[in-house]
């Protein structure tokens, strides 16, 4: 039997993926006349679908190597799952977002225009997740502790982190540098650049305090903000910005330059 009991950590990263996909199709449904707070918090929940499948995704691994189930299968079914928790989910909280959210300045006279623009960033996810895919089970090439271009989750989780936290609301220019950030992160997606990850890594001493603070702030504002409205909710979600932006503008100080250089002739010819 392929299916085992550690594959229910990947039904959940999947799971997340669709509860996340529900919410914003629910938002969808919401009169034309709804309050902004009230879209506000299904795009707010939505993106805590995705959250919940990257809680999943992180654990999944560990329980199969507790249960000693690690198998092929397991590999794929959670390479598969990826491309729906941080892939389709978040084309369909962009395209919730930019069409009932997100007012993009001067565009106030050309409705369709937003929502033409709302299409194309809403397609980036699954388009650009969908090749990375395709690539990656043609040429796979598993670097323990690395990445090879930006993560399909870390990127899921930027655009989630993006639309919900308080940056958003600074200014109505935001809205373009979402639009902006979407684009660059499925090129990054796409990149040959290494980025560091959790898979077999032995932690510097600083990366491994600074993780357990990552784990610490968000956990911790999803409960007293989501749960026990002691915080606003989108308290957690600044978090996730916050250290996500840690993670790449300065997580490649961890990769050092023999490392860089050898995964640059592994894949020298990726791009023929």
């Amino acid at each position: 039997m392929f299916f085992k009991t550690k594959d229910l950590m990947t039904v959940g990263n999947i799971a997340g993926g669709i509860a996340a996909i529900l919410v914003a199709m629910e938002g969808m449904s919401l009169p034309a006349d709804a309050p902004r707070d009230l879209i506000g918090a299904y795009v707010f929940w939505s993106g805590l679908g995705i959250l919940v499948a990257f809680f999943f995704d992180v654990f999944d691994g560990a329980v199969a190597r507790a249960l000693n189930q690690v198998n092929e299968f397991g590999a794929e079914f959670d390479n598969v799952a990826d491309l729906v928790a941080y892939s389709v989910a978040p084309s369909f909280l962009l395209y919730f977002a930019y069409r009932r959210y997100i007012l993009l300045p001067g565009l106030d006279a050309m409705p369709s225009v937003q929502v033409a623009i709302a299409i194309a960033v809403a397609s980036i996810p699954t388009v650009f997740g969908c090749i990375r895919f395709a690539r990656f089970n043609v040429r796979r090439l598993n670097v323990t502790a690395l990445f090879i271009g930006f993560p399909r989750p870390a990127s899921a989780l930027l655009i989630v982190a993006m639309l919900n936290s308080h940056l958003m609301s600074v200014s109505p220019l935001m809205g373009w540098i979402g639009v902006a950030m979407v684009v660059l992160l499925g090129f990054m997606n796409l990149s040959l650049v290494p980025f560091i990850s959790h898979h077999g890594r032995e932690w510097s001493w600083y990366l491994k305090i600074v993780l357990n603070f990552v784990w610490f702030s968000v956990a911790a504002s999803v409960v007293l903000g989501a749960f026990l409205d002691w915080l606003p909710r989108n308290v957690a979600f600044d978090w996730v910005l916050a250290w996500l932006c840690y993670y790449l503008f300065l997580g490649w100080t961890d990769i050092s330059t023999e490392t860089r250089d050898r995964i640059k002739a592994l894949t020298s010819d990726w791009n023929d």
